[in-house]
């Protein structure tokens, strides 16, 4: 009997240690893994919340760079960490859903094996034509494309990301014959549309728009309208509905993390992105803020679940 009253005391204080330590969270600095490399749109756009969240967490939150298989590897990762919320993850739909639907032994599936924490924000994908093509509006494409079929040179940076995603949305949806360049980074693909090799192309807004400026190229549509270019349309706009899958920034947790840790998570983060300069930074990083809650963000990844499915196979999208 003694030992049974001595071995229950024992569960109970260990489970009072583990009840406090979530209670405590976090005990130590926070780190996201952020599954591309330093520089790019999610890199910057995950450091814009580092400092906000540090304060709301009270400890210092870092960011770590886990660059691989067009986000798998460090989405992988991820899974691989304790899960008791020191370590988070900043994800875009590319890096958890074009990635794992394109995969031939998916190592995940977002819509169970991550907790979503919070949607921060997003960017428009973007389809533009270069200089030498003589339209000034997506319907003017179309037609000119209709009349030139197998002529024009489409391109992307990256394949099954959200612009590629974009670029097959417009070709199925519209209906035009057009050859796809495949890149390996937005730099060849600029050389190309500046020297007149390429016709068209689909990316994000902020690597775009120096361009429009310029002059050397000409942005027809939008995944979703933006005020910086209020006379562009949207896909919707134009009677495309699935042309709508922008580049966004969203936070995940562990899905074995305790709930007391993956509340304060959530509560930490809701707070820190009402930071009058969060707006900002990550307007400079070429995001919007759009803040969407858990449930918003578990809807979102279910939607577009299903329009990367439908375009990836009615498309024959391959990864190799």
């Amino acid at each position: 009997m003694k030992r049974f009253i001595v071995v229950a005391i024992s569960i109970l204080i260990l489970a009072s240690l583990s009840n406090a330590q979530e209670t405590n969270f976090p005990t130590k600095p926070v780190t996201i893994i952020v599954p591309f490399p330093p520089g790019g749109f999610l890199d910057l756009g995950a450091r814009t919340i580092t400092e906000s969240l540090s304060k709301e967490l009270k400890v210092p939150v870092v960011v770590e760079n886990r660059a691989g298989g067009a986000g798998l590897v460090g989405a992988t990762a991820f899974l691989s960490t304790k899960p008791d919320g020191h370590t988070v993850l900043s994800a875009s739909g590319a890096a958890v859903i074009s990635t794992v639907q394109l995969s031939r032994t998916p190592a995940f599936d977002p819509r169970k094996d991550l907790l979503p924490v919070a949607y921060l924000g997003d960017a428009p994908c973007v389809m533009a034509v270069g200089k030498n093509i003589p339209v000034n509006s997506f319907n003017e494409f179309l037609q000119y494309a209709r009349s030139n079929p197998g002529k024009l040179k489409g391109a992307i940076s990256g394949l099954g990301g959200e612009a590629h995603i974009m670029y097959e949305s417009i070709v199925r949806d519209a209906k035009i014959d057009t050859k796809l360049v495949p890149y390996p980074g937005i730099s060849g693909v600029i050389t190309g549309i500046l020297g007149g090799h390429l016709d068209w192309w689909c990316g994000t807004m902020p690597g775009v728009l120096p361009y429009q400026k310029s002059g050397d190229m000409r942005i027809l549509l939008m995944t979703r309208r933006a005020a910086e270019l209020p006379g562009v349309p949207s896909g919707a706009d134009v009677g495309f509905p699935d042309i709508s899958v922008n580049v966004w920034m969203a936070l995940f947790a562990h899905p074995k993390t305790p709930k007391p840790v993956y509340d304060r998570l959530i509560a930490a983060v809701g707070r820190a992105v009402k930071d009058p300069g969060i707006s900002k930074k990550l307007s400079d990083a070429g995001f919007t803020l759009a803040y969407k809650n858990p449930a918003e963000l578990a809807k979102l990844i279910n939607d577009q679940w299903a329009i990367y499915a439908k375009v990836i196979k009615e498309a024959n999208i391959k990864v190799d």
